[in-house]
């Protein structure tokens, strides 16, 4: 066990039970789907999304009794979050973060309850462990679009030089191929 990083030294501990993180990356502007599925096929009743590096103990995304739960919720993600499937069927629990910017930039972390609960807080998920790790990067696309200028630019030169070479190449054997009376003229 590790302690959250960026946070008090009582706050939660993350228990990680999942494999190493996953990198999505994503363009300013675009829809991320930060992929997560609960490990049981028992139905979902709490899901949490966090991301450890903001400050305060605000959630990115709570989704119980059906609905998201903004209580809580840090202000940067409001109106901005959704579930791929608010059904939860067969466990997906994607999250699907709206419109995002680079300072969505980060790792994200999902856990959920998949057992009944008295009350149903975000309290109870502090002993859940982590069931995924999404690291996502988001930034502008390359300035050239992402392609190679300098193969963009240097297929179309050496392809005219190869021409040239092959019409020369060409012309040469033309004119040695004559024979010698039709060279005198």
């Amino acid at each position: 066990m590790m302690p959250h990083q960026g946070s008090s030294l009582t706050s939660d501990l993350c228990v990680v039970s999942s494999t190493a993180g996953q990198t999505i990356r994503a363009e300013p502007g675009e829809n991320a789907i930060l992929p997560c599925e609960a490990p049981e096929k028992k139905p979902v009743i709490i899901v949490e999304w966090r991301r450890c590096d903001l400050e305060g103990n605000d959630h990115v995304a709570l989704y119980q009794d059906d609905q998201f739960d903004d209580e809580g919720q840090n202000p940067a993600y409001k109106n901005r979050v959704d579930l791929q499937d608010r059904e939860i069927k067969n466990g997906d629990v994607s999250l699907v973060l709206k419109n995002v910017t680079t300072d969505d930039t980060g790792t994200y972390e999902c856990r959920v309850n998949q057992t009944e609960v008295r009350r149903r807080k975000r309290s109870h998920l502090k002993n859940e462990p982590i069931i995924c790790i999404i690291n996502l990067v988001v930034s502008a696309p390359a300035k050239d679009g992402g392609t190679n200028t300098g193969l963009t630019v240097g297929l179309p030169v050496g392809l005219l030089v190869l021409a040239l070479f092959a019409v020369s190449g060409f012309l040469l054997c033309k004119k040695l191929r004559r024979s010698p009376q039709e060279q005198n003229q």
